[in-house]
């Protein structure tokens, strides 16, 4: 089965690595698609990991709460050309 492409893909961003690679595991745990990304200049200029993942964010957001995954921002993007847009649609600000 391919990706549900009614799910738009995510970005997540942690408070740190700790809590990104406690990410991970739930996310394999709950057999939800990820994959770990560097932050993207555009983004951040902080060197840091962050995860894309193809999930509702009210899904995520319910996971990360319930371990105790500090997240720092969400994002929505899409891929057109080489080219990547992001929109921030969770923010713990």
């Amino acid at each position: 089965m391919g990706v549900n492409k009614a799910l738009k893909d995510k970005l997540i961003l942690f408070e740190s690595t700790h809590h990104s690679i406690k990410a991970e595991r739930v996310l394999f745990d709950n057999d939800l698609n990820y994959r770990m990304a560097a932050v993207p200049p555009e983004i951040s200029t902080d060197c840091g990991s962050a995860i894309t993942a193809a999930a509702k964010l009210k899904e995520l957001k319910k996971l990360f709460e319930e371990n105790n995954i500090l997240v720092k921002a969400i994002y929505e993007f899409k891929k057109e050309n080489r080219k990547k847009e992001y929109k921030k649609i969770y923010s713990k600000d």
